[in-house]
């Protein structure tokens, strides 16, 4: 037995039970049925899109594909093999487990290139005929955005491995943001500029070497590692329990003091049963560091789109209305069936009447911010001010429609 074969033979058990889940959903009726029609409708219409694109994405705005491209480039993360038993038989022979963690890093390396290659793929038409991207262009929009996903996995391990819980969530945001102005404002720029590109590809695999050595060095992480592990293991186990119906809750880690609203102190003066409800949602989102890190980058990404001088941004308006209260209507829904709440009888209209006051409070802020931007863009001064009252209504119909 040697560090290879060890490897090559988790891997095959590993897509032996990949392959144990998919079963469970997927015979052959499936395949047949529905599977194969959907690949042959599809690959038509993939061939439709290099004759002829709708007309809504004739002159599409490169910004949009790279920012797919980037959502890509943040999902997944570097596997290393690594299993519990290792710990009792391997952990003496530092070799095997570094062979093993080289031979995971390399099999990462070929899951995100093929990966890439594929979305590329996909995007081809639109970059090609709607963007006016070369063939050579976009070979090294592949190339960069394969070196780019790597370099971001190993980065979020690393903050994941070294910084605690609450400065981790912030370190991401921070690290999310200004890669994702980065990632959008500089690659059309290296894409237009081969010799700069194919620099930037150098330093890149530059990078991705130094930080695979670091991460080889790195000691202590070994349970982290562990846990990151089997977390990519039942990952395609979790998704169809959640799809069957099955949802099994994690519990979240819980501050001593948080970040808002630490102390117990209330928010509306009048005490009633709507405006308490309203109290326990606002601040338990706020307390949520995914729900703000889920509700900045919604501010975030609507700016980004918003601040096209272009009608046709204002037709995706009351979706970006209609995503903020879906995403404070699932943390009420949340809160509401929570095990301490259904200690008490509520009735229907003070949870309706709280739902519909939660979503306007918490979802008015980041919606009037991309309302303001929407309306300077067409209109300038006026168009801000003016964006304001209408965002203003229209987030409070919002509001109404989605409870």
């Amino acid at each position: 037995m040697t560090p290879e074969k060890l490897f090559f033979t988790r891997l095959r058990s590993e897509w032996k039970f990949k392959y144990s889940d998919l079963s469970l959903v997927i015979d052959w009726t499936v395949v047949l049925y529905f599977i194969i029609p959907g690949i042959i409708i599809a690959g038509f219409c993939y061939l439709r899109l290099w004759s002829q694109l709708p007309p809504w994405a004739a002159d599409i705005p490169i910004e949009i594909p790279l920012l797919l491209l980037f959502l890509y480039s943040w999902t997944g993360t570097i596997r290393l093999f690594l299993e519990e038993a290792d710990q009792l038989f391997l952990l003496q022979r530092k070799e095997w487990v570094q062979w093993i963690m080289i031979c995971g890093i390399a099999y990462s390396a070929v899951c995100t290139l093929l990966t890439t290659l594929l979305i590329i793929t996909i995007l081809a038409p639109f970059l090609h005929q709607g963007c006016g991207l070369s063939i050579k262009q976009l070979t090294l929009l592949l190339v960069i955005t394969f070196l780019f996903k790597l370099n971001i996995g190993l980065i979020k391990q690393f903050i994941s491995l070294r910084l605690a819980s609450r400065t981790e969530k912030i370190t991401f945001i921070i690290l999310f943001i200004s890669t994702l102005l980065l990632f959008i404002k500089d690659v059309p720029l290296l894409i237009d500029n081969f010799l700069l590109g194919w620099a930037c590809c150098l330093l890149l695999s530059l990078s991705l070497l130094l930080l695979s050595k670091i991460r080889l060095e790195i000691r202590g992480t070994f349970f982290d590692d562990i846990e990151r592990e089997n977390r990519e293991r039942l990952k395609y186990a979790d998704f169809i329990l959640k799809a069957s119906g099955v949802n099994i809750k994690k519990p979240n880690p819980k501050r001593k003091k948080p970040v808002f609203y630490s102390r117990f102190n209330h928010l509306f003066k009048e005490r009633t049963t709507a405006n308490t409800l309203v109290e326990v949602c606002i601040k338990t989102f706020l307390r949520n560091i995914n729900n703000l890190s889920a509700y900045m980058a919604l501010v975030l990404l609507g700016i980004l789109y918003m601040s096209t001088p272009n009608w046709t941004v204002a037709i995706f308006w009351p979706f970006i209305a209609f995503s903020f209260a879906m995403l404070i209507k699932s943390n009420y829904d949340e809160v509401i069936t929570s095990d301490y709440l259904k200690l008490f009888q509520w009735k229907h209209e003070d949870k309706k009447t709280a739902a519909r006051k939660s979503i306007l409070i918490l979802s008015t802020p980041g919606f009037l911010i991309i309302s303001s931007v929407l309306g300077f863009c067409l209109f300038e001064w006026m168009g801000l001010f003016a964006a304001l009252p209408v965002g203003l209504l229209m987030n409070y119909f919002v509001a109404k429609i989605v409870y």
